[in-house]
């Protein structure tokens, strides 16, 4: 990261990606490929996670969940990106002649970017069908 201040550990990017399932990774991957800095947070609480194989998908039927995910995480990180886990538990918007948001994640790692991508996921809404709900994923 181009940190200014050495004594400063707070990780300066272009983009900061919160969310680190598919979508995630995605905007990371296209971020890094054109050469911005970039950092996806990962929870680690992929909707999907609980599921034997990814489906729908392109290129990607059948794939354990996990698997995609150790994909796209080297993926970004081939091209410079960098992936870490952890929450980010406060956000704060800061103005100026360099508008940025200050992350602070459940570590304590403070991470300051020109730029956030939210993409946290989705939740499934089920219509009330019996047995429905235990076969889903």
């Amino acid at each position: 990261m181009n940190d200014s201040n050495p004594l400063d550990q707070t990780r300066h990017v272009d983009v900061a990606v919160i969310g680190g399932g598919a979508t995630g990774l995605s905007a990371g991957l296209v971020l890094a490929r054109s050469r911005r800095s970039v950092v996806v947070i990962d929870a680690g609480e992929q909707r999907n996670r609980p599921a034997g194989h990814v489906h729908n998908y392109l290129t990607s039927e059948g794939v354990p969940p996990l698997e995609l995910v150790a994909t796209g995480r080297a993926e970004v990180e081939s091209y410079g990106g960098q992936v870490v886990e952890g929450s980010v538990v406060t956000a704060q918007a800061n103005g100026g002649d360099h508008p940025s948001f200050r992350l602070t994640l459940d570590d304590g790692t403070a991470i300051e970017a020109r730029r956030v991508v939210i993409a946290t996921g989705a939740t499934d809404r089920l219509p009330d069908v019996p047995g429905l709900a235990e076969r889903w994923g």
